[in-house]
């Protein structure tokens, strides 16, 4: 996906998002991935409402191909449901209503998935009629340290009035 890159100090513009991937290198410590068990909460509660966790499922499609992945919705921060007008937590990206904005979904988790690295991305891009434009850093967590098993996602917006 060519509007994906990787995440750095230079490459993230937004203040919040910067604080939240340094806190991310913080928690991986020496391993590749920190663990979901690593983070905690409390110590990025400027950025709650922004947090969203999908999980990555394996294999998890009844006509799976051998080495699909499938993405569940864990939690869905309350700041981009009510941007998007409506709740995904607990559903499959399978489920989102927009064809386009899901396949968009799909491959920028898939390309997290195979990197193992944060990316981010500016989105400006029409969602059920509505602009959307906002800055987005996807970050891979591992249980193992190496494979990603759940994506941290934080998304800020340029237009926080909408």
């Amino acid at each position: 996906m060519s509007n994906l890159i990787e995440a750095t100090a230079e490459t993230v513009q937004r203040p919040r998002l910067r604080r939240l991937l340094d806190y991310w290198h913080d928690k991986r410590a020496d391993r590749r991935l920190p663990a979901r068990a690593d983070l905690d909460p409390m110590q990025f509660t400027w950025l709650l409402g922004n947090i969203s966790l999908a999980e990555v499922v394996p294999d998890a499609a009844p006509d799976a191909i051998p080495g699909a992945l499938r993405y569940r919705f864990r939690l869905v921060g309350t700041r981009a449901v009510e941007r998007f007008g409506y709740d995904p937590t607990g559903r499959w990206l399978d489920d989102l209503p927009e064809p386009t904005y899901r396949r968009h979904v799909q491959a920028a988790y898939d390309e997290v998935v195979r990197r193992r690295v944060p990316l981010v991305e500016r989105l400006d891009m029409l969602i059920d009629n509505r602009t959307h434009d906002y800055e987005i850093l996807r970050l891979p967590l591992g249980a193992d340290g190496e494979t990603v098993d759940m994506i941290m996602l934080a998304a800020d917006f340029f237009n926080p009035d909408i």
